[in-house]
């Protein structure tokens, strides 16, 4: 038979052997953070922004930033894509910027791009970029790894993905540029490539 002293230090001793457990337990069970997928570097290249002004990757070295890809006269997905970064650049983590490519650069001039620029209320972390078409279209076949097609006498057929791009320049992820269902894995995303 135990003394009340004796049974109290039992329960005493139970309790810590559970706590003890159930801790160990949690840190068991906590998912490691997940590591994003390296898809590929960007190749070098050099376009021009909206206030006429040179571009290149090494520029945007350094940096974590999102792309995208419309031009200003399109009459499907674009204005929707262009309307959810400008929603997104109110949210951006410190250090996060937003690139957006033109699949139109014959008509897309630094001065068009800057226009519908300011349409959508593009602050100094948001860069509209233009460029020889081929160069563009060659970028953004092989560099980003999305379609693009240009059929004469038809709107410009391109993917309405978004696009992560990490400090080195390399490929992080992929995801919908119409809807903002991916919104919080885009800013998480983000911030684990900042804190790197």
């Amino acid at each position: 038979m135990f003394t009340r002293r004796q049974t109290v230090v039992l329960y005493v001793v139970a309790a810590l052997t559970l706590v003890f457990a159930g801790t160990v337990t949690c840190i068991e069970l906590k998912p490691p953070a997940k590591e994003l997928q390296r898809y590929r570097a960007l190749p070098a290249f050099q376009l021009t922004n909206q206030d006429a002004q040179p571009v290149t990757l090494d520029d945007l070295k350094g940096k974590v930033w999102l792309a995208d890809f419309v031009y200003t006269t399109c009459p499907g997905p674009c204005p929707l894509i262009t309307a959810h970064m400008a929603r997104l650049q109110g949210k951006l983590p410190a250090d996060a910027r937003l690139v957006s490519f033109s699949t139109d650069p014959q008509k897309d001039t630094p001065a068009v791009l800057k226009a519908y620029a300011t349409k959508f209320g593009a602050t100094g972390r948001w860069t509209f970029l233009t460029g020889p078409k081929e160069q563009v279209y060659d970028l953004i076949n092989h560099g980003f790894m999305l379609a693009i097609d240009a059929p004469p006498g038809a709107p410009i057929v391109h993917s309405t993905k978004m696009v992560l791009v990490d400090r080195t320049g390399t490929l992080r992820g992929f995801y919908d540029g119409i809807t903002e269902e991916s919104d919080g894995q885009i800013l998480e995303d983000m911030r684990s490539l900042l804190v790197k």
